[in-house]
């Protein structure tokens, strides 16, 4: 519709592919940065390092106010973030 009316190339890229594509692609983006957030404390759990790998050597050594905290910022992180996404998902999408 947009060539019909005398559009070039970059014109129809930037009012009409650019539009329909930027948020399914936002929208995924940041659901796979959600997921990379939580994985990484399972993946360190089972000895890819980080804060997972920390946890589970507080519990492991019995410091449970250490493994405590560390599950409170893992918790705080991950809402925070939900929070973002949910943010940019609604300007975006």
């Amino acid at each position: 519709a947009i060539q019909a009316t005398g559009a070039n190339r970059l014109q129809t890229i930037m009012y009409a592919v650019v539009p329909q594509v930027l948020p399914p692609f936002i929208s995924f983006t940041i659901y796979r940065w959600d997921i990379n957030v939580r994985m990484s404390t399972i993946i360190g759990a089972v000895g890819g390092g980080g804060i997972g790998f920390l946890l589970i050597q507080w519990i492991r050594l019995l410091d449970y106010r250490s493994a405590g905290i560390a599950v409170w910022f893992i918790a705080i992180t991950v809402a925070v973030l939900d929070y973002v996404s949910a943010e940019i998902r609604e300007r975006f999408v």
